[in-house]
């Protein structure tokens, strides 16, 4: 008797999980690459803050192709870093110095 109470429970769970829509992947894509494109200088794709020595956009460090984050080279945390390639490829720039 409790298993079929369990059961019950179970499926009726699922069922309400199946029912509930998902965001279009697309849709939520283009969102970001628009407003990423909006709130950009320097006429970047994607842009970000430095955190560490690396260039941080969504959430994601990325390596600094050209120049560098460190405060030492001229960067620092919260210096803007970008690219104006893709989000994933970079290449990212960096305000400092790499010498």
């Amino acid at each position: 008797m409790q298993l079929q109470n369990i059961l019950a429970v179970f499926i009726a769970g699922a069922s309400v999980v199946a029912a509930a829509p998902a965001a279009p992947q697309s849709r939520n894509l283009n969102y970001l690459e628009a407003r990423a494109a909006q709130a950009c200088d320097q006429g970047w794709s994607f842009c970000g803050e430095c955190n560490g020595t690396s260039c941080k956009v969504a959430g994601i460090n990325y390596g600094c192709s050209i120049g560098s984050c460190t405060k030492q080279s001229g960067g620092g945390d919260g210096a803007h870093c970008g690219t104006h390639g893709t989000l994933a490829q970079g290449p990212y720039e960096c305000p400092g110095n790499r010498g």
